[in-house]
């Protein structure tokens, strides 16, 4: 079952909703950087331009997965009984 992507819809008009998006991406952004930083440390990388392709790389990797868990969140998460 494909998760609806909140994040990539009209609903960003919204400021609040926008601030999850900033907040997501920027998040993503972080993890490829960490995750990069350790891979290249751990394999002896140290061309800027091969770290950026792996912190690209790794943004996309992990960005899908993401966006679904913050997607499924918003949609399944209970808010009152």
């Amino acid at each position: 079952m494909k998760t609806e992507d909140y994040l990539h819809s009209d609903l960003l008009r919204i400021p609040s909703n926008d601030k999850v998006f900033q907040e997501t991406y920027n998040l993503i952004g972080e993890l490829s950087k960490e995750i990069s930083e350790s891979q290249a440390k751990g394999f002896g990388i140290t061309d800027p331009k091969r770290i950026a392709d792996l912190c690209n790389m790794n943004s996309r990797n992990i960005s899908d997965k993401v966006i679904e868990l913050v997607n499924f969140t918003i949609k399944n998460f209970i808010k009152d009984e």
